[in-house]
């Protein structure tokens, strides 16, 4: 099977000294998955939205399932010159976008964004990620929300704050790859037909 991760740097793994993020532990001892980690520090929705087709187009193939995995939404809700870099309702209409149209391709999911330690910034993503699973509700599209454990657990924010105020060590990547992992949404998702 080949597995497609999009998304920002968190789908990269910044800030992992294993260099495995979320999604690298998620998949560790899979060895019939094919990762393509196409993770991009600094993306937001907008641009995932013009790049993630050209991306998947090389990488997909009829010889073997391939999966495609969204997470993303942080970095939409950083401020720049005072204003929000993208606005939560551009933000569902580039999700809405690119969730529709990966499905048409193959089975598509959608790991809601962590939390920070900044409460300002905490609160916008814990908005967007409430309607980035309404909208996969409405889509038909599994969701996995790992705002409220991330946030409740503290580790994920802990290590953030102890590093560079956003990104996790390995010990928060593992956190969020076991609440992947274990939620019947990605069991479904990365088993073979």
């Amino acid at each position: 099977m080949r597995l497609l991760a999009f998304g920002e740097s968190f789908v990269a793994g910044a800030g992992d000294p294993d260099h495995q993020g979320w999604v690298g532990r998620a998949l560790a001892g899979r060895r019939e998955v094919t990762l393509y980690n196409l993770g991009v520090r600094g993306a937001t929705s907008t641009k995932l939205a013009a790049i993630w087709r050209a991306e998947a187009q090389v990488r997909l193939t009829d010889e073997e399932p391939c999966r495609i995995a969204f997470s993303f939404g942080v970095n939409d809700t950083g401020q720049q010159d005072g204003a929000p870099r993208v606005t939560p309702a551009q933000s569902l209409l580039h999700a809405r976008a690119m969730l529709t149209e990966a499905g048409t391709l193959c089975p598509v999911l959608m790991v809601g964004p962590p939390p920070l330690p900044d409460p300002g910034r905490q609160a916008r993503i814990e908005a967007l990620n409430e309607n980035l699973k309404l909208l996969c509700a409405r889509l038909k599209v599994p969701f996995i929300d790992v705002f409220r454990p991330l946030a409740a657990d503290g580790l994920w924010i802990a290590e953030a704050a102890a590093w560079d105020g956003a990104h996790p060590g390995a010990h928060g990547y593992q956190r969020m790859a076991d609440l992947v992992v274990a939620h019947p949404a990605w069991r479904g998702f990365t088993s073979s037909p």
